[in-house]
């Protein structure tokens, strides 16, 4: 899908996230971003979030929100979809990602990150830069895969949780929703319960 859109956040992430949109075929007509005014990259500051909500705003073109924050990005996210405005998902070319792998829209997934086999990222997360997210993860709603984060086989990831950036998380590890893990972190699956 391509077409018109609107970034929401001018940070360094929404500068990323648009570059990739561009580099995949979408015209991005600008951001919206609180702190922000004049151009930003080259692209237009078109006003405060505020204005996503606003009647007509869209008109047609789709939006994503790219913000660090796992929480803010969840609810303006929601906030968006429930004003029927259409969620795009970026996906850099350089990342390689399975056939059958599952991404939700409003989700980025950065430069040489690896989704693989039967993996299924949910709406508004972060893959970001040569992350790897491999067979059978599970990355729930809202939730961010810092770069270099390495999710093994069979991960599971709960909603609005953060993998710091080069954590290692071995086959069948468990994140709760919410939880971080810390920066270079390992992570092991827990032991199943005794018979």
């Amino acid at each position: 899908m391509t077409g018109r859109v609107v970034v929401l956040g001018a940070g360094g992430h929404g500068r990323v996230v648009a570059d990739i949109l561009a580099l995949t075929g979408w015209t991005v007509d600008g951001f919206l971003d609180d702190a922000k005014n004049g151009s930003v990259s080259g692209l237009p500051v078109l006003g405060p979030f505020a204005l996503a909500v606003e009647s007509g705003f869209f008109d047609g073109r789709a939006a994503i929100v790219a913000l660090g924050d796992n929480a803010q990005r969840a609810a303006l996210s929601r906030a968006l979809c429930d004003c029927g405005v259409t969620l795009a998902t970026a996906i850099h070319p350089s990342a390689v990602v399975a056939r059958d792998a599952v991404i939700g829209a409003g989700t980025m997934v950065g430069a040489g990150a690896i989704v693989g086999v039967a993996a299924h990222i949910g709406r508004f997360c972060i893959v970001n830069t040569a992350a790897s997210v491999d067979h059978d993860c599970a990355v729930e709603d809202g939730a961010f895969v810092a770069p270099g984060a390495r999710l093994c086989g069979g991960v599971r990831v709960g909603e609005g949780a953060l993998v710091g950036a080069g954590a290692i998380l071995l086959p069948g590890a468990v994140v709760s929703p919410g939880r971080t893990v810390p920066a270079g972190a390992v992570l092991r699956a827990s032991p199943s319960p005794g018979p």
